[in-house]
Parts: structure tokens; C-alpha cells; sequence
């Protein structure tokens, strides 16, 4: 037995400790993902080094574009195909961690966690290409762009991410610090249903010494910021919701009665009877404000996402291996966030589920993603590769 053999024998027994050599060149990967983070739809750097890592690993992958990744590794062919998905889009933030290995590029950050991500499932994809007969699946590797934007999963949909054949199911992660070394699966609902919303409103300017000759954007505006809070206060859906606008602009002189303002906001809900209702409200406070200000409104929903939630016999299977990973630390969520991840839209096609992954550094302040001092526990990433070669090989039985 030649001296390869010998080393991939060692993979494929025993325990999954065996995956701590894998530790050195996860992180080298997550580093050089973090030190050169690319925005939605603009990740063709990402990309291409993403293409490198497979082509070493030799695993069979494509381009989907400019942007976005599609690779797979084919262990039967009477077996079914299960996908597993992490994002690449970074945010147009100023990082502040001080790391050695810090965005290059000012004004931008991976700062929700999306170069472990796919640092995780390169690592993955190397190790699973190295193990193909304990695999119970042909693995299909989606590397989705423009998360962030609400994008990318529609894009990777377009170039056929679930066609050829349709998957039974996918498997979506991610990366937070509220806790250290632990994880969580929800139990049915994971994320929110998302939609953006634009509002404009058009007025008549005049000077302030004729006020009453003018119809005023702004006030308009922000009576309707008013009736959001109370919207928000009164009405009893089946679960949490937030509306909110965080962006307005309006008027044009110190002196003058605004003719137009703008207001920019989300709706985020974590079923879509309430999404309907919360809109069917507001576009009635709309209308009463009209009435009463003589502004025209209009309303556009944008980039609406469903909500994720989990397939049950997922959870089912998933649940097990990770309380194997981390004992009592494994949990099983039926309060989820507010958070949304376009994710969905696959959800929608093939059962799904998704894993939270809680990688807080132990004894330092966990800033929250999105903030320009995010970081993780890198250890975890670790422990996320593990949970996942766990759940689609026979060590996961």
C-alpha cells in the first residue's frame, strides 16, 4: 500500500477527529476569502479563486456567468443528489477588527460571514472528494453570489442550480457569535419573509409665506412613519413581525414646501398571511393619509423572499449528529430571527434546512453581523465541516 493509501485509509475510520488536519487549510482558505471580499453580483475574483480550489481538489465545476459557482461529485449513479449552498457577497462596510488578514479593500468587508462560508464548503468539497465511497449522496456545491442583495439565489436558479436532475433536498449554514461552540436548528420556521419597500410621495412645492398653496411631501411622509409605529403597536398576526422605513429623503430648500419625498423601509414577517395582512393595512393608511394631506402615495414591493423553514425529516436526521458534535450545546430553535436569506426560493422547490452555527469568541465582546468588528471563533468552522461530512456520509448513521 503506497504511502496516499495509507493516509486515506486513516480518513475513512474511525471518529471524525481525523478532520482536525483539515484545520491549517480551512483557515488559510477563510483568510484569503476575508483579505479580498467582493460585492453582490461583483464577486469574480471569488469566484475564479473558488474554480482554482476545485480544480486542485479535481472536482468537476462551472461557472454560472461572470459571477457564481456550480460543482458536484458524483459517488453512485442510483444515488439521489443533495446540495449544499454557501454564499460569497461581502458588505459595503469600513472593517475595523484589526486582523492580520483584513479586507485589502477599503469600504468593504465580509462582515456577515460569508468567507467562512465558503471556506466551509471548499473544505468540504476537498474532504467529501476524498471520501466518495462513504458518501450516501451525490453532492451538488452551490457557490451563490449577491446573497446579500436578494439576488443570488434567483440568479443560481436561472443557471439551473436544481436541474439535472432535481436534488431531494439542500442543506444552507450560517455563522453567529451570540454563543461560543454551539449550534442551532429551528424547528420549523428558520428565517423571515422579506420584502423591500419604496414609497413616493408627490406634493406641490411653494414658498412657506404661502404654505397653504402648497401640498407638503414631507409632512405626508411623516405622518406616515407615524402610522408604521402604530401599525407595528395594533396589529395581532400569528407571529413577530417588523415594518420599518430607515432611510428618508425629502425637500429641496429651508424655505420651501417639499413636492416630493421618498421613504425606503423592509416588511419582514415569518408567514405569508401576515405579510399580506401587514400590506393590506398599510396600504389603507395610505390612503387615509392621501385623503387628508392631498399628497399622492405610491407604494412598490420589491425583491420579495419567502419564508425558509426546515424540513422536518431533516431535522429529524440533523439533530442527532449535531448533539453528537456538541452535546447540550446543540439546540433546537423555535424562536427564529427575523432574519431572511433568499435561500427560500430553493426551499420552495426541494425540502431544506438550514444550521446556525454559533462561533463567539470565547472571553472577547461578539459584535453582530453587519457590524465593522465582526468576527468568529475559526474553530467552528471546524465543527461545521464536521457536522456536514457527518450528515451526508454514512458516519452520520
Amino acid at each position: 500500500m503506497t504511502e496516499k493509501e495509507t493516509e486515506r485509509k486513516k480518513e475513512t475510520v474511525g471518529s471524525l477527529e481525523w478532520l482536525n488536519r483539515y484545520e491549517e487549510e480551512l483557515r488559510d482558505m477563510r483568510h484569503e476569502l476575508h483579505r479580498y471580499p467582493e460585492l453582490a453580483m461583483q464577486e469574480q475574483r471569488t469566484s475564479q479563486y473558488i474554480v482554482q480550489k476545485l480544480k486542485e481538489f479535481e472536482i468537476p465545476c462551472r461557472m454560472t456567468g461572470e459571477t457564481g459557482v456550480i460543482a458536484g461529485l458524483t459517488a453512485g449513479e442510483d444515488l439521489p443528489v443533495f446540495v449544499v449552498r454557501a454564499e460569497m457577497d461581502a458588505l459595503a462596510i469600513e472593517e475595523k477588527t484589526g486582523l492580520p488578514f483584513c479586507s485589502a479593500y477599503p469600504g468593504r468587508m465580509h462582515a456577515c460571514g460569508h468567507d467562512a462560508n465558503t471556506a466551509v464548503l471548499l473544505c468540504l468539497a476537498h474532504v467529501l472528494s476524498r471520501n466518495r465511497e462513504k458518501l450516501r449522496y451525490n453532492v451538488r456545491f452551490i457557490f451563490e453570489p449577491a446573497e446579500e442583495t436578494g439576488e443570488g439565489a434567483q440568479f443560481m436558479l436561472d443557471h439551473g442550480a436544481l436541474e439535472n436532475p432535481c436534488p431531494a433536498g439542500i442543506l444552507i449554514f450560517h455563522f453567529a457569535n451570540q454563543e461560543t461552540r454551539a449550534m442551532e436548528i429551528q424547528k420549523s420556521i428558520s428565517t423571515a419573509a422579506i420584502g423591500g419597500l419604496r414609497v413616493e410621495i408627490k406634493g406641490k412645492a411653494s414658498h412657506f409665506f404661502q404654505y397653504e398653496e402648497g401640498i407638503d411631501a414631507m409632512y405626508a411622509a411623516s405622518r406616515l412613519v407615524v402610522a408604521v409605529r402604530e401599525i407595528n403597536d395594533t396589529f395581532l398576526g400569528e407571529h413577530p413581525f417588523v415594518l420599518a422605513f430607515g432611510c428618508m429623503q425629502a425637500g429641496a430648500g429651508r424655505n420651501i414646501v417639499s413636492d416630493h419625498a421618498v421613504l425606503e423601509g423592509s416588511l419582514r414577517t415569518f408567514s405569508k398571511k401576515d405579510f399580506q395582512g401587514i400590506l393590506a393595512v398599510l396600504e389603507k393608511r395610505i390612503k387615509e393619509i392621501e385623503a387628508d394631506t392631498g399628497a399622492e402615495i405610491h407604494l412598490e414591493v420589491t425583491g420579495e423572499i419567502p419564508p425558509f423553514v426546515n424540513d422536518h425529516a431533516l431535522v429529524e436526521k440533523g439533530m442527532p449528529i449535531g448533539r453528537k458534535l456538541f452535546g447540550d450545546k446543540c439546540y433546537l430553535g423555535e424562536k427564529p430571527f427575523l432574519a431572511a436569506d433568499n435561500a427560500a426560493l430553493y426551499a420552495e422547490i426541494v425540502p431544506g434546512m438550514r444550521v446556525v452555527f454559533l462561533a463567539g469568541k470565547e472571553g472577547e465582546q461578539a459584535y453582530p453581523v453587519h457590524n465593522p468588528r465582526f468576527d468568529i471563533d475559526e474553530a467552528v468552522m471546524l465543527d461545521a465541516v464536521k457536522f456536514l461530512f457527518a450528515f451526508l456520509t454514512k458516519d452520520g448513521e
